[in-house]
C-alpha cells in the first residue's frame, strides 16, 4: 500500500480523545475515542495540517520499522 492510499485508513482509525477532538490530558473534560479524522474536524485542521500530521506520522513508523529491522 502505498504512501497516498494508506491515508483514508489512517484517518478512519479510532484514537482516543476528549469529546471536543483534543489529544488526552488530565482536564475534567470527559474522554471518548472517535475516528482521527472528526478529531481532526472538531480541531478545525485544514488540510495541509492534516498532511504534516500525517506525513511525521509515516516517517516515524518508517524509522521505527528501519530500527526493528537493524535490531535484528
Amino acid at each position: 500500500m502505498t504512501y497516498g492510499e494508506y491515508k483514508p485508513t489512517w484517518l478512519k482509525q479510532k484514537i482516543s480523545v476528549d469529546i471536543y477532538g483534543r489529544e488526552f490530558n488530565l482536564s475534567d473534560v470527559p474522554m471518548t475515542t472517535m475516528a482521527r479524522e472528526d478529531a481532526f474536524e472538531k480541531r478545525r485542521y485544514t488540510k495541509d495540517v492534516i498532511d504534516d500530521i500525517y506525513e511525521k506520522w509515516i516517517l516515524e513508523q518508517y524509522a521505527y520499522m528501519h530500527e526493528q529491522e537493524e535490531s535484528k
